[in-house]
């Protein structure tokens, strides 16, 4: 397959670059103290090029929480090349992923920021394309491996994304987010041991 022209290498360079500096800046200030024009200015292009990739600072934002969102679903993807998790491995996927909520960038985006800019619904609807989709992954191979009971995928699926983000956002408030973490995965472990076939 051939590159892409070089055309559009400097445009995806571009929306790289103005989502990197965005990124940056929501973290060190949050969202409502950092301007479109404090963004193209640390990316070093016009506020014009800037609306050439976004619509305006909500559409910024998004962009960023979604491409934090999928990073960090990749770094917990299940291997493709097994049939089905086991269920120590699932939990292992559950521990990671909350181990990733831990960290300032996910934590500050995704986890602070967000519910607040997007709105709830919306926040929601996010995490459900990112994180839903590996949970559904997870819980399809764990049924047709026996590991878990039969249930509604959907239903099933949605449950647990609510009840890690749930974790993920108390761990994220916390005073001390390591015992926090190693409570709520504890006691993830124990709810989701109620499907176990």
């Amino acid at each position: 397959m051939n590159a892409p022209p070089q055309r559009l290498q400097y445009v995806e360079q571009t929306r790289q670059s103005l989502l990197n500096s965005a990124e940056h800046l929501f973290i060190a200030d949050g969202y409502h103290a950092t301007s479109l024009d404090a963004i193209a200015e640390a990316a070093r292009f016009t506020k014009g090029a800037l609306y050439r990739h976004f619509a305006n600072k909500e559409a910024v934002f998004t962009a960023v929480v979604e491409r934090v969102q999928r990073e960090a679903v990749d770094q917990i993807a299940l291997d493709d090349t097994s049939t089905a998790p086991s269920w120590p491995g699932a939990m292992a996927a559950v521990a990671a992923y909350l181990d990733l909520t831990t960290s300032e960038r996910f934590r500050r985006i995704v986890l602070e920021e967000a519910p607040g800019v997007l709105g709830w619904v919306r926040w929601r609807a996010l995490d459900e394309q990112t994180t839903g989709g590996v949970v559904r992954q997870m819980v399809e191979r764990l049924t047709r491996n026996g590991v878990i009971a039969p249930a509604d995928l959907a239903v099933t699926s949605r449950l647990i994304c609510a009840i890690v983000a749930e974790a993920a956002l108390g761990m994220a408030t916390a005073n001390d987010p390591q015992v926090a973490r190693r409570t709520a995965l504890a006691c993830i472990q124990q709810l989701l041991s109620g499907l176990r076939a």
